[in-house]
């Protein structure tokens, strides 16, 4: 089946089931070799959606799983199928896809190519001149900025010899300033010195208060460290009596750390055992796929083949029915042809005799006018004479 003719029948049922446009088959270079995708992870045909997993005999799928339609007969249109209509397809018409005119379609590209070059070189030279344009006005506004620069710079170093000038004068001020804090800050000095003085005697008195109370607190302290170190000992022999617990207990963990090795030891046993079973099912499930597989495909080789057959005799009998409608219209344009050739010749002839009567007619109505105007008393004779006339001459 035509690549087209797939598209053209999901065309309307693709939306349905993917929501996505039927891809169209993968180019082919010159010589009819398709182009290699340039991701290998990629489906073969639709260069869109991963591979899917492992095929047959552990190898990977060279297409998706991807359903771009269901056909008339309930089958999912994948890229399987899509791929096998187009080898089909390129083996029986080639390059030349059915339905279009590549020749007619190459000299367009060449008119169209022809056209276009004579644009693209023109801007080419408008697009290089536009860069020269731009390239100077870029160099014009660089000299403008360094030039503003300058200026700036000298703009700047006034200003700074302006300001520097300010901050002398206002330097001296504050020199000035400070002259005078300095001096009323020794007199603040010297009375502060007075009250720390003051200070310093209240401070010793009070010292010696606090030297006494420290006094007391040592010795209060020395009786608390006698009272802990009593304490200290009724821990110590408390301690050596949970020591012998404590070593129980030890010998309790490693009893149970022992069991717990035997029990980890079985179960990696098991482990391996189920391991070794997985692995053998997942064998024969890859084995009995790799039939089904087979079996599938040659199914659906079978059908494909017999669809082929239906296509060809379908295409033969149509084509043998264009023949024969082809004869029958070459046959009626014969005929056509006749038909025309003998009325154009009574068309001729109708005309000769129309042109014929009228001259009579003519001749006829001279006649009676010229009869007419003699002698009422030979008019009967002359009209007479006048219509065997021309009939004996005709």
């Amino acid at each position: 089946m035509d690549v087209l003719e797939i598209q053209k029948e999901t065309a309307g049922q693709s939306a349905g089931v993917v929501g996505e446009r039927v891809p169209a088959a993968p180019r082919r270079d010159a010589d009819g070799r398709r182009e290699p995708s340039l991701d290998p992870g990629v489906c073969g045909y639709c260069r869109r959606h991963p591979r899917r997993g492992l095929g047959g005999r552990g190898r990977t799928a060279d297409f998706c799983d991807q359903v771009w339609a269901v056909d008339e007969k309930g089958r999912d249109v994948t890229c399987a199928r899509l791929d096998e209509a187009d080898q089909v397809t390129h083996a029986a018409y080639g390059g030349a896809v059915p339905g279009f005119d590549l020749a007619g379609l190459g000299r367009d590209i060449g008119r169209a190519l022809a056209e276009v070059t004579p644009l693209q070189r023109s801007l080419i030279a408008l697009d290089k001149r536009l860069d020269d344009e731009v390239a100077a006005a870029h160099d014009r506004a660089e000299t403008a900025e360094h030039a503003r620069e300058e200026a700036e710079t000298r703009a700047t170093a006034a200003e700074v010899r302006a300001e520097a000038a300010r901050a002398a004068a206002d330097e001296a001020a504050d020199r000035a300033e400070h002259a005078d804090a300095r001096a009323a800050e020794a007199e603040r000095r010297a009375a502060a010195d007075r009250q720390q003085a003051q200070q310093a005697h209240a401070d010793r008195i009070a010292a010696l208060g606090k030297a006494e109370a420290l006094q007391e607190q040592i010795e209060r302290r020395t009786e608390a460290a006698e009272r802990a170190a009593e304490r200290i000992e009724e821990l110590t022999a408390h301690v050596s009596a949970r020591t012998g617990e404590a070593e129980a207990a030890h010998a309790r963990a490693r009893d149970v750390e022992n069991d717990l090795r035997e029990l980890s030891e079985r179960h990696m046993s098991e482990v391996v055992q189920l391991r070794d079973r997985h692995d053998q099912a997942l064998t024969d499930l890859r084995a009995r796929d790799h039939d089904d597989r087979e079996r599938l495909r040659a199914q659906l080789q079978v059908e494909h083949d017999q669809r082929l057959t239906d296509l060809r005799r379908e295409h033969e009998a149509a084509l043998a029915a264009a023949r024969q409608e082809t004869a029958d219209l070459a046959g009626a344009q014969v005929r056509a042809e006749t038909t025309a050739d003998a009325a154009r010749a009574n068309a001729t002839e109708a005309a000769r005799e129309r042109d014929s009567v009228s001259a009579r007619m003519a001749a006829l109505r001279e006649g009676v006018l010229t009869a007419l105007a003699g002698p009422l008393s030979d008019l009967p004779d002359r009209l007479h004479t006048l219509l065997d006339t021309p009939r004996s001459g005709g």
